[in-house]
């Protein structure tokens, strides 16, 4: 890869100038625009319109043509035939027109092969009227392309949502360990600016040395837990820079000028309240069962009308350009009709059990997934809910906790606690803040969870 992954990037260098605070919708705007992943979908995309020109292809214009020369031998004579044919979609109508030219000496076996000297014109149609006349394999592999376009788009849908909904995690994931970052510097530097002050009093032997050891203990835990909280951090930048790109679609190291942003506080009122409805409807993954069933019902109905018999009618009109053999001479026209009766269909009618197992199979993972689809959209409103309700928990043991801290401090300056019990009541403000920011964590995943079990991107 290029340069933006040299190792440097861990220590939070940015590779581009970005706006700061960085915001989940310039992560989101990222994925959608640049993403490798979903630019891969889109490429099946052209891919499936690509196959759908290909497959029309069966359906152009033919020119054949065909020279012969009896130059030794009794019978010397010169053939030439040429042929322009179009396969049209109409009941699998072929439409021909040609010249043909044949002088010389010929056998009288071989008399169809002559014609009056200038040659003739022949123009007609073939239609078939049982196999190969509802369906054949030309308009199936057209009708399969075109569901393969659907497919192919429902693909790119299906990419965006599990991008946007990958992305978001992390993007909470790292907006939650910065901010747990920024907790344990806090908590540190409390210590860390009381040890000054610890050490005069006990200088002035107005305080044990025991107090100010205890404190320099904080210090070094605090520091501790400020280096797993940093590790944290670019533990989740590293992750984050798969879905943060640039505009060339490099991966982007998010550096300090990106921090700042909040955890929004929940807000059930803006919750989704669709629900499994919904999602039977949106999920392009289900969808996607509608179009694989139907491409193999079309083989279904191509592998039924293989077992028929082919019937076919031709018609065509001859024109001699020039009179010779009255019997050649002016316009003829012709009719007649070809059967092919198969005695065996082994392989159409193994084509036919194929596609009728298949279509089982198809229908069964399909009602699986609508069952999948229902667990995964209860067990987002469910753990919605339940982050929601920790984030309200929370919040209030936080601001509890807080009140404890400051009237341990102020016990402790009457005399009434020492410092050990400081500590610990400025350690339990910070776990209490840190499992806010878990839970606040928490609701914003599941909320895109939720989202992403709707099927919305």
């Amino acid at each position: 890869m290029k340069a933006v992954l040299i190792i440097t990037a861990l220590s939070f260098i940015s590779t581009v100038g970005v706006c700061t605070p960085l915001t989940l919708d310039a992560v989101l705007s990222s994925v959608r625009e640049r993403y490798p992943l979903v630019e891969g979908a889109q490429k099946d995309v052209e891919a499936a319109g690509a196959e759908i020109r290909s497959s029309e292809g069966a359906f152009d214009i033919q020119w054949k043509t065909r020279v012969a020369s009896s130059v030794l031998g009794y019978y010397q004579n010169d053939r030439l035939d040429s042929l322009i044919e179009k396969p049209t979609t109409l009941w699998g109508t072929n439409l021909f027109a040609g010249y043909r030219l044949g002088v010389g000496d010929f056998a009288i076996y071989d008399g169809k092969l002559k014609t009056n000297p200038g040659g003739e014109l022949r123009a007609g149609f073939n239609i078939p009227l049982w196999r190969d006349g509802p369906t054949d394999r030309r308009r199936a592999n057209i009708g399969r392309a075109k569901l393969g376009l659907q497919v192919a788009d429902l693909q790119v849908i299906q990419q965006r949502i599990d991008a946007v909904k990958e992305a978001s995690n992390r993007y909470w994931d790292w907006v939650s360990a910065a901010k747990k970052v920024e907790i344990y510097q806090a908590l540190l530097k409390i210590a860390v600016e009381r040890d000054d002050g610890l050490k005069e009093r006990v200088k002035h032997g107005d305080l044990p040395e025991f107090e100010r050891r205890d404190n320099e203990r904080a210090i070094l835990q605090r520091r501790s837990q400020l280096i797993s909280a940093e590790r944290s951090l670019q533990q989740a930048t590293i992750d984050l820079s798969l879905y943060f790109r640039d505009k060339e679609g490099n991966p982007i190291f998010a550096g300090p000028e990106h921090l700042g942003a909040n955890l929004p506080t929940p807000n059930p009122e803006a919750e989704p309240k669709e629900g499994l409805e919904k999602a039977l409807k949106s999920r392009p993954d289900l969808n996607r069962f509608q179009l694989l069933k139907g491409q193999n019902e079309i083989e279904l109905e191509l592998a039924e009308n293989q077992t028929a018999p082919k019937i076919d009618i031709q018609v065509q009109a001859i024109r001699s350009l020039q009179n010779g053999d009255p019997v050649r001479n002016g316009t003829q026209l012709e009719a007649g009709i070809q059967l092919e009766v198969p005695l065996q269909v082994n392989v159409a009618g193994g084509r036919e059990d194929f596609s009728k197992a298949t279509l089982a199979r198809l229908e069964l993972q399909e009602r699986f997934l609508k069952d999948k689809i229902a667990v995964e959209v209860y067990n987002a409103k469910s753990a919605l809910n339940a982050a929601l309700l920790r984030a309200q928990v929370t919040e209030q043991e936080t601001q509890l906790a807080k009140k404890l801290e400051q009237g341990e401090r102020v016990r402790f300056r009457q005399g009434d606690s020492n410092q050990l019990f400081v500590n610990i009541r400025e350690q339990a403000t910070a776990d209490a803040a840190v499992r806010e920011v878990d839970a606040l964590a928490d609701y914003l995943k599941s909320l895109a969870n939720l989202h992403a079990a709707l099927g919305e991107s």
